[in-house]
């Protein structure tokens, strides 16, 4: 392992900081606050900071997209994957959900078959049918243990799926700048548009903790931006799963929420499936890498 990927494995770990202790802090907000308006300012800090770094550049010229239908869906995909997520946070614990939706980058490796044509291999296959046996575990269907609300984050992973699959799509059409552009400004319309309807007006923590939840956001989504600079996403996959390991230590210090049993069995089936199908796994099974010219599956977020 070189020094670059050693250095995007920590920007990888310290992201998915970043993003637990966002969730977390849009899981006390919405206690207060409507989904909606968390959301707008989050997106509001977010396109700030893109425009910002976007006019350090001197390339606001990056703007334009050559496949605007396909970044207009992966927006809005993203738009309800946060929704739901957030409302998953408001009722379920923070550990619980980020173990269901661990599934996502398993779902992932479907969807690109499916929709972009990406060879799915015996490998493939095998950790996509562990994991989800990983998630039954978790979930528990016929034994009295499963909610309706389970099925919440379950939605939440099939939409972060997509959201990636439709990520690799245009990342064949337009620049990273250009995806991140759009990925702030439609989120940002979407959510400012039907931000009047639902306004509560916070207080001075209320304000404090919905500008600290953006800010995590986009600190989060820049160090991945900047570990998928130097090391391929197909290595960085099985370090994005420190998601459940922070969200546990922080789902315990704040909420004093434990998963049982049951659960982190079942996640740990899914981490493991996951690391399975990843290049990391390929190589300390002896096989060889997926091949980068058919497709590296993003890091979850």
């Amino acid at each position: 392992m070189d020094i670059k990927d050693s250095h995007g494995i920590a920007l990888t770990i310290l992201a998915m900081l970043c993003l637990a202790g966002m969730d977390a802090t849009g899981k006390i907000l919405v206690q207060d606050y409507p989904i909606v308006q968390i959301l707008a300012v989050r997106f509001a800090i977010f396109f700030f900071i893109v425009l910002v770094i976007a006019r350090l550049k001197g390339d606001l010229g990056s703007i334009r997209s050559g496949i605007f239908g396909t970044q207009l869906l992966r927006s809005i995909v993203l738009t309800l994957e946060v929704s739901v997520f957030i409302f998953a946070f408001s009722i379920m614990p923070l550990a619980d959900v980020h173990a269901i939706a661990a599934m996502a980058p398993l779902i992932a490796i479907l969807m690109a078959g499916w929709f972009l044509g990406e060879e799915i291999d015996s490998r493939s296959w095998m950790s996509v049918t562990i994991g989800f046996i990983g998630a039954l575990i978790i979930i528990r269907p016929g034994l009295g243990v499963m909610s309706w609300q389970s099925l919440i984050p379950v939605c939440g992973a099939i939409l972060w799926a997509a959201y990636q699959v439709l990520s690799r799509r245009v990342s064949h059409f337009d620049s990273p700048d250009t995806t991140v552009f759009y990925t702030a400004s439609i989120g940002l319309i979407i959510f400012g548009g039907l931000t009047p309807f639902y306004w509560v007006e916070p207080s001075v923590t209320g304000w404090q903790l919905l500008i600290f939840n953006g800010f995590l956001g986009a600190t989060g989504h820049y160090l991945l931006i900047k570990a998928l600079a130097l090391t391929p996403a197909s290595i960085l996959q099985p370090f994005s799963y420190a998601l459940l390991f922070w969200a546990i230590i922080i789902g315990f210090v704040i909420f004093d929420e434990l998963p049982d049993g049951m659960t982190l069995f079942g996640a740990i089936v899914i981490l493991a499936a996951g690391v399975y199908a990843s290049d990391l796994g390929r190589k300390l099974m002896g096989s060889s890498p997926i091949d980068p010219a058919k497709g590296e599956r993003e890091v979850e977020h």
